[in-house]
């Protein structure tokens, strides 16, 4: 059987290159461009989370079609607190301290400025 070994979301942005510069600066990722047209398709990756990034004219986050606490990335990591110190340092949109949820998670949770919001989670178990 085959192994499944990431995955790498797609979110339609109105300004790609903006959009990389975020989470470049603000979230620590490594961005790159798409070479053939940078100002329509872009990648950021953190160790082995990759997020990539389409031109579009309006971002469409789960949070403004499905209310009230919905995220579009879920991001697994294993020190939620010291990731949470590292974004408040960046002057992340922090969205909340880190909070534990009732499915065995430790969560921070931030909105990038297309209004996508990326959850991080510790397992609390």
């Amino acid at each position: 059987m085959a192994t499944i070994r990431g995955l790498a979301p797609v979110l339609i942005v109105p300004e790609v290159l903006e959009t990389l510069e975020h989470y470049r600066d603000r979230l620590g990722f490594e961005t790159r461009e798409w070479e053939p047209n940078p100002a329509a398709y872009g990648y950021a990756k953190r160790d082995e989370c990759h997020i990539h990034f389409n031109q579009g004219e309006q971002p469409r986050p789960n949070s403004e079609v499905v209310q009230p606490d919905l995220f579009d990335v879920y991001l697994w990591v294993d020190d939620v607190a010291a990731l949470h110190e590292e974004f408040v340092g960046r002057g992340a949109d922090l969205l909340h301290e880190p909070i534990e949820r009732p499915w065995e998670m430790l969560e921070i949770r931030v909105q990038d400025p297309n209004g996508y919001i990326l959850a991080f989670g510790q397992r609390t178990f």
